[in-house]
């Protein structure tokens, strides 16, 4: 398994999905770094890395995981190289596991790269500007005690306290959430980009579960939706966020097996 994900890797070094997986992360941190320098200013850390949690989640996340499916798929698709990867003297369903180790693998670093970008442009905000500066809500909790309404869910299922005390931990742990939440997405996306050589299959269904997922956000069935589990994680409908983070990571795995069977037994050209 080893050996064949490091064929998958060196096969990224001649295609563009490093330059997707850089890209994504940059441009949701450009875009709320841009608003805080404008003066939007979001005041708390919490604010505004949650704000760009859910940009990530809702939109950047969807798009990149289905662009980078797609590419991993195409890299076989493309030169028609399926027949001779799956006439090597390896189980079939380990060249589709090793692609999709590869996946997942760069979309955690993506994830990982988001939060560290989005707090790197935070704090660049509030050294170019003073006035644009975050602020750390942590040394205020004494005082918030005394201010904040005990059942106050301004966060979702976070109550405000603990937003104020834990917040790296409860960002850090929420971020984690919405990557394991996002298998399932990831799963049917990369059995999409597999099954069909026309690229613009799984570009479709991707770029079209995405878009729905923005109508289906308060409808009571967006639970289910793949495209929306990430969201659905950061504990803005409480009720949703456990339901999101079980069907999104079981959910993928059991999906990625099936993949696995089902590829193995086609014949790909």
């Amino acid at each position: 398994m080893l050996a064949s994900i490091r064929v998958e890797l060196i096969k990224l070094k001649r295609s563009k999905i490093m330059l997707v997986a850089l890209a994504g992360p940059a441009l949701v941190a450009l875009l709320f770094f841009s608003l805080q320098a404008s003066g939007a200013n979001l005041r708390a850390w919490p604010l505004y890395l949650f704000a760009g949690m859910t940009a990530w989640a809702t939109f950047m996340l969807p798009l990149t995981a289905t662009i980078i499916a797609t590419l991993l798929a195409q890299l076989e698709h493309g030169p028609k190289t399926w027949a001779h990867l799956l006439a090597l003297p390896v189980p079939k369903w380990r060249v589709f596991a090793a692609k999709a180790i590869v996946a997942l693998g760069l979309i955690a670093a993506m994830s990982l790269l988001t939060g560290a970008l989005l707090a790197f442009g935070g704090w660049l905000a509030g050294a170019l500007n003073p006035e644009n500066k975050l602020l750390d809500p942590a040394p205020f909790a004494a005082l918030a005690e005394t201010m904040v309404d005990p059942d106050d869910q301004a966060f979702g299922d976070l109550d405000v306290m603990l937003m104020v005390k834990e917040w790296r931990r409860v960002v850090a742990e929420r971020l984690a959430y919405v990557y394991l939440s996002s298998f399932l997405l990831i799963a049917v996306q990369l059995w999409a980009a597999f099954r069909f050589r026309n690229f613009l299959i799984p570009m479709a269904l991707g770029v079209g579960g995405g878009f729905f997922a923005i109508f289906a956000q308060a409808s009571a069935y967006g639970v289910y939706f793949p495209w929306l589990m990430p969201f659905n994680t950061l504990g803005f409908m409480p009720e949703n966020v456990e339901k999101a983070l079980a069907y999104g990571l079981v959910g993928g795995i059991g999906m990625g097996l099936l993949m696995f069977v089902d590829m193995s037994r086609m014949q790909i050209k």
